[in-house]
């Protein structure tokens, strides 16, 4: 039973010739019933292996491969379709490599005042500076891509497609920084810490923190925690945790399945 075989069909004129079509309602949207939402006897849980279809894992629970489409209905996450269904292991890493090639440059934002204490200038702050799109290069080290992401909360910027060799920044062992220029708006920051963008700090928390819960670090924001109180989870980090969280889904108990998608289809023709 396909998923979409289910979804009623309107009538539609596509070439506005007054000649009709009809397609599938595909704007129709069920959410799970309430009556199996507050029967928690009517879901169990099961993980994803490494690799796993959804017609597989509905092979494997139902004995039929035509109920995979409930997944998507019952889990929140997996709202979204197959988008959000858990990668395997060689597909996350090929992912990753894509995703997150390039740097991350990060700066150092620092308050600039006159002798009247009256501010002059936001140094190495990132708001109102770049274009998207636009080519930066190091002025030292010649590297040269194009902007991708412009974080003002964490001062990065995401160069890709990057040539020339690196930007010069201390997260990679280097000892100096430099001057980055856009070359389209002529805008410039100094670097401070430069990563791969995959190893780039995708949020950062106190060190002492069990529970990770993010923070705004002081080299970015004023009043932020001091760095020298923090770590942080890295991109790669934060995507294998959220793929591995993807695997972890609720499908319904075999024992009212026929009744689920029974009253599915009663709605979604209703």
């Amino acid at each position: 039973m396909s998923f979409f075989k289910q979804f009623p069909k309107v009538e539609y004129d596509f070439n506005r010739t007054g000649v009709m079509q009809n397609m599938v309602d595909i704007f129709r949207a069920v959410r799970p019933l309430p009556s199996f939402l507050d029967n928690y006897s009517a879901y169990k849980f099961y993980e994803i292996k490494n690799g796993e279809r959804p017609d597989i894992v509905s092979q494997r629970l139902y004995g039929t491969s035509q109920y995979y489409w409930t997944f998507f209905v019952i889990n929140d996450f997996l709202h979204d379709g197959m988008r959000s269904w858990p990668m395997s292991q060689e597909d996350l890493f090929t992912y990753i490599e894509k995703e997150y090639e390039g740097y991350a440059i990060e700066t150092n934002p620092v308050i600039v005042r006159d002798t009247d204490g009256l501010i002059t200038d936001h140094r190495n702050s990132l708001s109102g500076r770049f274009q998207l799109g636009e080519t930066i290069t190091g002025a030292t080290s010649n590297a040269s891509g194009t902007l991708t992401v412009k974080n003002a909360d964490l001062s990065q910027l995401v160069i890709q497609n990057v040539t020339g060799g690196a930007f010069i920044g201390s997260a990679l062992g280097q000892s100096t920084t430099e001057l980055v220029i856009g070359q389209t708006s002529g805008d410039s920051v100094s670097t401070y810490n430069v990563y791969p963008y995959a190893e780039a700090p995708y949020y950062y928390y106190r060190t002492d923190d069990a529970d990770q819960k993010p923070v705004t670090n002081l080299n970015h924001i004023v009043g932020g925690v001091d760095p020298l109180d923090l770590s942080y989870v890295t991109n790669r980090a934060h995507t294998i945790e959220e793929n591995d969280e993807h695997s972890k889904i609720r499908y319904i108990d075999p024992n009212y399945i026929n009744k689920f998608v029974n009253q599915f289809e009663e709605l979604i023709n209703g």
